[in-house]
């Protein structure tokens, strides 16, 4: 009965390890995905505005050609780098957030999330949160998540309760 008592603690010791193991791979595979997922497309963005800076360097000089004044074709094209240009450095926070990091809104040195204080210049952090994605009409193939309002915490679409701080969704 002893040696079945040892086997059944071992197996089950072996059992955790390789579930925790699974877990954190899992995890550390997906933020890998996600990141590249993020990088990919700011690679896309960064390509867009490189084509409005084109379009923008045609439409002046053909307005130019013209005889036009070429101060309004500028907006509408400047307003387009602006918005990609968001988009990017909200793909570039979410790449730090998944790696446990931010950006100090003071002097821009790279900190840990939880940081009360940047380590450069000192400044007080306000709490940290995520901007919340606008949804798009296309189905994506990975799971829906929820960013938690009160601390920035993401989780599962199923998720009732943040883990972090405990805000009810």
């Amino acid at each position: 009965m002893e040696f079945m008592k040892k086997v059944e603690e071992i197996s089950k010791k072996v059992g955790d390890t390789a579930s925790n193991t699974y877990n954190t791979v899992a995890d550390k595979s997906g933020k890998l995905i996600e990141e590249t997922k993020l990088k990919i497309a700011i690679s896309d963005k960064q390509a867009d505005i490189a084509e409005i800076y084109e379009d923008m360097g045609k439409s002046i000089y053909d307005s130019y050609k013209n005889g036009e004044d070429v101060g309004k074709d500028f907006l509408k094209l400047v307003k387009k780098i602006d918005k990609i240009n968001e988009e990017i450095e909200d793909m570039n926070t979410k790449i730090l957030y998944n790696k446990g990091l931010r950006v100090c809104a003071e002097c821009g040195e790279t900190i840990a999330l939880d940081s009360k204080f940047c380590i450069k210049c000192g400044t007080k952090q306000k709490a940290f949160k995520l901007k919340e994605e606008k949804k798009n009409d296309k189905k994506d193939d990975a799971k829906t998540e929820k960013v938690c309002p009160e601390c920035g915490q993401i989780f599962d679409s199923t998720a009732k309760f943040c883990s972090k701080c405990g805000h009810k969704f």
